[in-house]
């Protein structure tokens, strides 16, 4: 028994063209093609971070975990569509403070606005712009047992939630400079329907 497309689509509900374009860029660029990246970034960040800590201050571990990836409409200044994607995620970091491991989790959130350029005849091109501080949130979310250390320590922790967030802007910056990057981010739709319509 054969599905007709015209009521498997008529069955699923109408959207708008708008809604149609979000979720192209949704289901295209997912936390799973993400996380690797991500990952890498967070490496690099925490690793670097750790030459300008105090000897008795060094990060042991590490953990990313990928939490949710958002995709906001946004009014670009340069492009009739524009989309933020948000990812947030919680870093586990363990710290050895005076000798002994301690949990520090941070609340991570990446915001990347890309704007969607489209070209003649069915050529969608994601332009994703340099991030800042002002993308990168940062917040330590300290257990009750890090909380009860004396302030002296718990201020030596502030410089490294600067230095993730720093080293995140960095990481992340480099990997949108990549020029895989802009292949990855120009899809040829046509071509793409074309090669669908001709398999057997």
């Amino acid at each position: 028994m054969t599905t007709d497309p015209a009521s498997t689509a008529a069955d699923s509900g109408r959207i708008s063209y708008q809604t149609f374009g979000e979720n192209f860029i949704r289901h295209l660029v997912t936390v799973p093609r993400l996380r690797a990246e991500i990952e890498t970034a967070l490496r690099e960040t925490v690793e670097g971070s750790t030459a300008a800590l105090p000897k008795d201050l060094l990060v042991a571990d590490y953990q990313f975990q990928p939490r949710d990836l958002h995709i906001d409409h946004r009014e670009p200044d340069d492009a009739e569509v524009g989309f933020t994607l948000r990812l947030t995620g919680l870093l586990n970091l363990t710290l050895r403070l005076m000798g002994m491991p301690v949990r520090t989790p941070m609340e991570v959130e990446i915001r990347v606005d890309v704007d969607v350029h489209t070209y003649a005849p069915l050529t969608i091109r994601l332009v994703p712009l340099r991030v800042g501080s002002r993308n990168i949130r940062v917040n330590a979310a300290l257990p009750a047992e890090l909380r009860a250390l004396p302030t002296s320590l718990l201020d030596r922790i502030n410089p490294l939630v600067i230095a993730v967030r720093e080293g995140i802007v960095r990481a992340v910056n480099a990997q949108l400079q990549r020029p895989q990057l802009d292949e990855l981010a120009t899809i040829d739709v046509l071509a793409l329907a074309e090669a669908a319509m001709t398999r057997p």
